[in-house]
């Protein structure tokens, strides 16, 4: 194996250690939340963190990607471009998070609510400086940094989570904790960023004049991606749907937060390769790349959407009884989760062929469609409407970038692993929705081992490839 495999498969396996501890971590501190807040709570919750969640996007602007991407170039100078930029997110991330944080009291939400999303605001200040410096770690191929400051970053936050219960119930207090480890994240990260850059506040307008010219782009996409990332929630908290359906729908919505790392993590690591490979048209590597990717997320998301479908009101059940009405919202989420897999693959992919600017009117036409259907299906149908649209916006959004990708690059791509995956998962759906076993988990564990025996049946890969498949050290 060579050496940079080998590092691949070494950050692999760090990134999956770590996202299956943070995974465990934010699910039980969700518990911790919904025992300490109740459904209703929760849902006043979900409006404040999901309102300052809304400027932070904003104040990343693409940023994120663009650093990434500028310093994985050739003779780039890091330490400029990471000084530079640094400077301007902290600049920005002040300005628009202090605005949302003023303008809130404008909003017809409660007295606590606005409250905390003004906490919510200071969470996702530190949050957005600390995500800035993820490039430099993947360009080494060190992600164990970011896998450490986020893992301790929700370990701070599961610990203030557990000691609530000893605490009036308060949103304003719950969004609180969230400080505290995006705090800690920001301090690990930095202090690992300076083993390997000299990174220093510097006002560079030549750096923040090609930041902006790359990343404008991305930055007008995300304004558009707003509406239908965040806006199912947003929406309902203005259009006075109860806080407890926003608290059922957030329940669901968990979900899909926290099976969607798998595919940013995923190509978080491919992004440098698919860069590189593109800027030196090796159009061979490229393709490999892309239909790897392609292959591994569809095994992985097709089950999870019917999976879904079938269990949606038991797995909520699970967590607790009161979450079982929000079921019919996953088994919408489930598929909707399945469409942020592709969009994910496609999406990182048209920032590696720079792509961004055909893409603006693909999103911009999604966010209008999303916002009509959103106000117009939330004031007569509520919460199911807003995860109807949700779907909707998804699927929409994976099919455009699709098409942009495989129309600039040429490529076709080997459909063998998909139709494998649905078929193996339509056998899977019915095993487990009409044979009834007397708990969830055991109907879980009976998909899963049903739809590893038929993938291959169907022509998929084996469990063995199937590891193979969706390690990055094979890519």
């Amino acid at each position: 194996m060579s050496e940079i495999n080998q590092k691949l498969a070494k950050n692999t396996l760090i990134q999956l250690i770590g996202k299956g501890l943070g995974t465990a971590l934010s699910l039980i501190t969700f518990i911790f939340l919904l025992r300490y807040l109740h459904t209703a709570g929760l849902g006043a919750l979900s409006v404040a963190l999901t309102y300052g969640s809304i400027f932070a996007i904003i104040v990343d602007f693409g940023l994120t990607l663009t650093t990434a991407q500028m310093i994985a170039q050739p003779q780039a100078d890091e330490n400029r471009i990471l000084s530079g930029i640094l400077t301007l997110r902290v600049l920005s991330a002040f300005i628009f998070l202090s605005f949302g944080a003023l303008l809130v009291f404008n909003f017809p939400y409660t007295q606590e609510i606005k409250l905390a999303a003004v906490i919510s605001c200071a969470s996702f200040f530190f949050g957005s400086i600390a995500s800035m410096f993820a490039g430099v770690f993947q360009k080494r191929l060190a992600v164990h940094y970011v896998v450490l400051a986020e893992t301790l970053n929700r370990t701070i936050v599961f610990i203030f989570a557990a000691l609530l219960p000893l605490l009036q119930p308060s949103i304003i207090i719950a969004s609180t904790i969230f400080v505290a480890g995006s705090l800690t994240q920001l301090f690990i990260t930095f202090y690992a960023v300076l083993k390997f850059s000299r990174v220093r506040p510097r006002f560079d307008l030549t750096i923040w004049k090609a930041a902006f010219i790359q990343t404008w782009p991305i930055g007008i996409s995300a304004a558009f991606n707003l509406i239908y990332l965040k806006g199912d929630i947003f929406f309902m908290s203005i259009l006075h749907v109860s806080h407890r359906d926003i608290g059922l729908y957030a329940a669901a919505y968990k979900f899909v937060d926290v099976v969607t790392t798998v595919p940013v993590m995923f190509m978080g690591l491919m992004l440098p390769l698919l860069t590189l490979a593109w800027a030196n048209n090796n159009k061979s590597d490229f393709r490999n790349h892309l239909q790897r990717g392609f292959d591994g997320l569809v095994i992985l998301a097709v089950p999870y959407a019917f999976g879904a479908i079938a269990l949606g009101g038991p797995l909520l059940a699970l967590i607790d009884p009161d979450l079982i009405s929000g079921g019919k919202v996953l088994a919408l989420l489930g598929p909707a989760t399945a469409a942020v897999f592709i969009s994910s693959l496609f999406g990182h992919t048209v920032v590696a062929i720079h792509k961004q600017r055909p893409m603006i009117l693909g999103y911009l036409a999604v966010a209008v469609l999303a916002t009509i259907g959103y106000i117009y299906g939330i004031n007569h149908y509520g919460m199911i409407a807003a995860a109807w649209v949700t779907l909707g916006s998804e699927a929409l959004i994976a099919t455009i970038t699709t098409i942009v990708v495989l129309a600039t690059t040429k490529i076709k791509l080997s459909l063998k692993h998909l139709i494998a995956a649905l078929l193996a998962s339509v056998v899977m759906y019915l095993a487990i929705k009409f044979i009834p076993l007397p708990h969830v988990t055991l109907s879980i564990i009976a998909g899963v081992i049903i739809y590893l025996i038929t993938l291959p049946l169907f022509g998929g890969p084996s469990p063995k490839q199937l590891l193979k498949l969706v390690s990055p050290s094979k890519l």
